[in-house]
C-alpha cells in the first residue's frame, strides 16, 4: 500500500511538471544521492508552455515505464537495494517526462482513428414509364375477375415505382370500391410523389371509401 500511495505521489509530481517547471533537489531534499540533475529536474525548459496541449503517445510504451516505476518503487521500500532502485526510479521518471515532453501534439500530429468511408449513395429511382406502365394495365385488363386482376397487377408491377396519376390509372381497371381501395393498398408504398395522393380522391365516391383512402396514405 506504501509504495502505490508513493506511486501516485511521483505520478501526481510528473502531471505537476507539465505544467510547471519542477523544484531543485536542494530545495525539497526528495532526490536521493547520485541521482543527475537531469533526472532531478527533467529537462526544465521542455515543460513550459500551455496547461492544456495535449499529445500523442503510445499506450503500451507509456503503460511498460509506469509498471517500471511502480516496481522500482516497490523494490526500494522492501529494502533490496533501496538508493539504488529510488535513483533508478527517477531517472524512469525522468525519461517518461522526455517521451511525454518530445510528443507531436494531438491537433497537429495526431488526428485520430481512420473515419469510415461514408456508405454509398442510395440508387436513384424513378417512376414508371409509359409503355412499361401500358404492358402491366394491358395485362390486367385481359382478366375476367377482379381477383385475377389483382393478382396479374401484383405480380407484373413488383419492383416497379409509381407517380399518383398512374396509380389512379390502375385504380380505374377496377369497379368495386374495395378493389380499388385494395389497388392503391398494393401500390402506396413505391409511391414516390405521396404529396399528391389526395388527387386519388376522385377515383372514389363514396365518403366510407374516401375515409379509407385517407387512412391508407396517411399510414
Amino acid at each position: 500500500m506504501k509504495a502505490l500511495f508513493a506511486a501516485l505521489a511521483l505520478l501526481t509530481a510528473f502531471a505537476a511538471s507539465a505544467q510547471t517547471p519542477p523544484p531543485s533537489a536542494e530545495a525539497t531534499g526528495l532526490a536521493p544521492p547520485g541521482v543527475s540533475a537531469s533526472a532531478r529536474s527533467g529537462d526544465a525548459e521542455s515543460w513550459r508552455g500551455g496547461r492544456s496541449t495535449q499529445v500523442v503517445v503510445e499506450r503500451e510504451d507509456l503503460e511498460r515505464r509506469l509498471a517500471r516505476l511502480e516496481s522500482l518503487l516497490k523494490e526500494s521500500e522492501r529494502g533490496r537495494r533501496g538508493d539504488g532502485r529510488l535513483n533508478e526510479a527517477y531517472q524512469e521518471l525522468a525519461a517518461l517526462r522526455q517521451v511525454v515532453a518530445r510528443a507531436p501534439e494531438a491537433r497537429g500530429g495526431y488526428n485520430g482513428p481512420p473515419s469510415r468511408p461514408p456508405a454509398p449513395p442510395s440508387p436513384a429511382v424513378s417512376a414508371v414509364s409509359e409503355q412499361r406502365l401500358r404492358d402491366i394495365l394491358n395485362a390486367v385488363s385481359r382478366e375476367s375477375f377482379s381477383s385475377e386482376k389483382l393478382r396479374v397487377l401484383e405480380t407484373a408491377s413488383r419492383g416497379d415505382y409509381f407517380l399518383v396519376s398512374q396509380v389512379a390509372r390502375a385504380v380505374d381497371q377496377f369497379s368495386f370500391s374495395a378493389d380499388r381501395l385494395s389497388v392503391v393498398r398494393m401500390l402506396w408504398p413505391r409511391v414516390l410523389d405521396r404529396q399528391n395522393g389526395y388527387q386519388l380522391n376522385g377515383s372514389f365516391s363514396f365518403s366510407n371509401d374516401k375515409q379509407e383512402l385517407q387512412r391508407i396514405i396517411s399510414g
